[in-house]
């Protein structure tokens, strides 16, 4: 290979400027991430957020419940009403029991949707508890069935693999369709803010907090590369290094915590480098789409389907061209940006 970023680029099938093209938007923003940081430990009543706190609900937001049928109802219309096939085949996902969402006895945690190649459809399990959260996650469950259902029609088994990079663009469309409605309909400024921090919660996670740790892992190949010896100190200081290039002084950190990196086995499985950005490039990409959706409105709805309908058989460059974006350019990737601008900006407005 000719560098140790090859490998992955090869099984997310990206080209490595276009990887360049997300890191270095990804840096040019850091202060957004910075941004949201400190608002949140304002409405958190703090000084500086800790990093104990990076995904810590606000104090004081209304525990709204949803029942089975309710959220069934609310997460079908969205569907629906962003393209009448896709909400047909949701509404299929129920009627054919193809969720498996109760909660039981010795049932495995979290949530997943397998792709049934052959039946043209998709099993999805979950536990509904009735929480906002896994409102949520039944929306972004079936925005992968939707992606099944459509690549499983337009291609044969061998293109139904669909990589990292592209795998979330049902699932995080459909968070986002949930997140404006819930956002339009919110009966008090609380709970407006408590979805918005939700949303961006998740966005300055995936794009900031596994960016800096590409960041991380490229800093450690070029000390290979320079002959420097990596034992665990050195490795932590370059942990940190790369933290605080994107996180600044907007988070405090625990004694300690640049060991983190020991944690996390994704930097040194053994057949596999850079396995992070994916979430970096998935996160941003579905954000352009919407921004995209947001700007075209029905017009735009063909080319995202196309887009579904591709699997595998197409690289993100191609699908990306299909929809008139270069994503080996920071232009296309700052249209991500600007959405998660426009979530910021209501969510400081709301202040």
């Amino acid at each position: 290979y000719s560098s140790p970023l090859e490998p992955s680029l090869l099984v997310n099938d990206v080209e490595a400027d276009a990887v360049e093209a997300l890191m270095t938007t990804m840096q040019e923003h850091a202060g957004l991430c910075q941004r949201y940081f400190y608002l949140k430990a304002r409405l958190l009543g703090l000084e500086r957020l800790g990093s104990w706190d990076l995904r810590a609900p606000l104090l004081n937001v209304p525990d709204r419940k949803f029942t089975w049928e309710e959220a069934r109802d609310l997460v079908a219309s969205l569907y629906r009403n962003f393209d009448e096939q896709i909400g047909d085949w949701i509404n299929d996902m129920f009627e054919r029991q193809h969720i498996d969402a109760e909660v039981r006895k010795g049932k495995r945690t979290g949530a997943f949707c397998s792709t049934w190649v052959e039946g043209q459809s998709a099993f999805v399990l979950q536990s509904f508890n009735g929480k906002l959260n896994d409102v949520n996650t039944l929306a972004h469950e079936l925005g992968h069935a939707a992606h099944a259902y459509h690549y499983t029609r337009a291609q044969n088994y061998s293109n139904c693999h669909v990589s990292l990079c592209i795998a979330e663009c049902g699932s995080l469309m459909g968070e986002l369709l949930l997140a404006d409605h819930l956002i339009e309909e919110a009966a008090s400024a609380e709970e407006r803010q408590a979805i918005l921090v939700k949303v961006l919660d998740g966005f300055m996670l995936a794009v900031f907090q596994e960016g800096f740790r590409f960041l991380f892992e490229h800093s450690l190949y070029e000390r290979m590369e320079q002959g420097i010896e990596l034992d665990g100190p050195e490795i932590s200081k370059l942990w940190r290094v790369a933290q605080n290039k994107i996180y600044g002084d907007a988070v405090e950190w625990l004694d300690g915590s640049e060991w983190d990196w020991a944690r996390f086995p994704h930097h040194y499985f053994a057949s596999m480098r850079f396995y992070n950005y994916p979430y970096t490039f998935a996160q941003l990409f579905v954000f352009a789409l919407y921004r995209m959706y947001k700007e075209q409105g029905p017009a735009f709805l063909p080319s995202f389907k196309e887009l579904l309908s591709a699997g595998s058989s197409r690289s993100a460059a191609q699908l990306a061209a299909e929809l008139g974006m270069d994503i080996s350019s920071p232009t296309f990737w700052r249209k991500g940006m600007e959405q998660a601008e426009v979530f910021l900006r209501e969510l400081e407005s709301s202040e």
